[in-house]
């Protein structure tokens, strides 16, 4: 075992040890990706709740950082230095927008994709020697496979059928195998299958829902962006930016099997959602109104605490 298929594998243990439980109680694969993906949603939401809220800053803040854009133009490092200066005094952290979420989001990623790569060992819980030898027999029945593809134990999937006589596989991990493959359908789709741009079939829903799932977000993201805060830079690059992740999610379902794509979409699903309720409960209008009554009731508690020292010290002197 590589140290890169370690990590991959230690990342995945406590999704597969929640698939585990999940799929024993609900009887449905995709019912159980369904309701971890709202689990991960829900552990991410305050990430998300922090990300609404640097935005909202970020707003209230662009007036001053134009003003100091307007002061020193021409000067860019100073207008940098000014900008910094500005974000530290306010308390304003640009990763808290910017790339930090899908940081948190990368590790928690990889762990789920282990474990769809992985149902076997993650999900049926079949001992690791079972697994060797049911590789090694599909290695022989297709010869375009080779040994180390990370996607094996679909490979297995799709073909158990012709894998019954293999070495230490008993009856009933054959049944559980075959029930697990039963389901492992989607609208007549075969999640083990992987979709291909050369060949036009019913596996293109995905990709299709999952670049159409995410163009929802993407654009509903923007629009609210510009209706609060109409003085934004953007036009036509907010618009390329706002294609090109349901661009990228289109490109990216047809690299990975169905099951991995199903994924996504419903992860589209709930971030729109998810985006809808923030944007409501925080919205950036919302937000900056209470941060300008939280800086006045900070600036005359100030103001107080000032005038409170100033006559102790005048009352000291008599």
């Amino acid at each position: 075992m590589t140290l890169k298929m370690g990590f991959r594998q230690y990342l995945a243990l406590p999704f597969g040890f929640v698939m585990f439980y999940l799929y024993g109680l609900t009887d449905s694969y995709l019912l159980s990706l369904t309701i971890l993906t709202i689990i991960v949603k829900l552990i991410l939401f305050p990430s998300a709740i922090s990300q609404q809220k640097g935005t909202a800053k970020q707003v209230r803040l662009q007036p001053k950082v134009k003003r100091i854009q307007n002061t020193y133009a021409g000067n860019q490092q100073k207008i940098q230095a000014e900008t910094q200066a500005l974000y530290q005094k306010e308390g304003y952290n640009q990763m808290s927008s910017g790339c930090l979420p899908l940081l948190i989001q990368l590790p928690i990623m990889i762990g789920l994709w282990e474990v769809m790569y992985t149902p076997l060992t993650s999900i049926l819980k079949i001992p690791e020697n079972v697994i060797q030898n049911l590789t090694q027999a599909v290695l022989k029945i297709d010869p375009n496979l080779k040994e180390g593809n990370r996607q094996i134990q679909i490979n297995i999937l799709e073909h158990i059928g012709e894998l019954a006589n293999t070495k230490g596989l008993t009856g009933e991990m054959l049944t559980n195998i075959q029930n697990f493959a039963d389901k492992f359908q989607f609208f007549g789709i075969n999640l083990a299958e992987t979709p291909k741009f050369s060949e036009f079939n019913i596996l293109w829903l995905i990709p299709i829902l999952a670049g159409l799932t995410s163009l929802a977000s993407a654009l509903y993201t923007m629009i609210k962006q510009k209706r609060n805060n109409p003085g934004m830079q953007g036009g036509a690059s907010m618009g390329c930016m706002a294609l090109s992740t349901p661009l990228m999610s289109l490109a990216f379902t047809f690299m990975f099997p169905a099951g991995v794509g199903f994924y996504w979409i419903m992860s589209n699903i709930i971030s729109f959602v998810q985006t809808v309720i923030l944007y409501n409960i925080y919205s950036p209008k919302k937000m900056i109104a209470r941060q300008m009554v939280e800086e006045t009731i900070r600036r005359r508690s100030y103001e107080e605490n000032l005038k409170y020292i100033a006559a102790n010290s005048e009352n000291e002197e008599e």
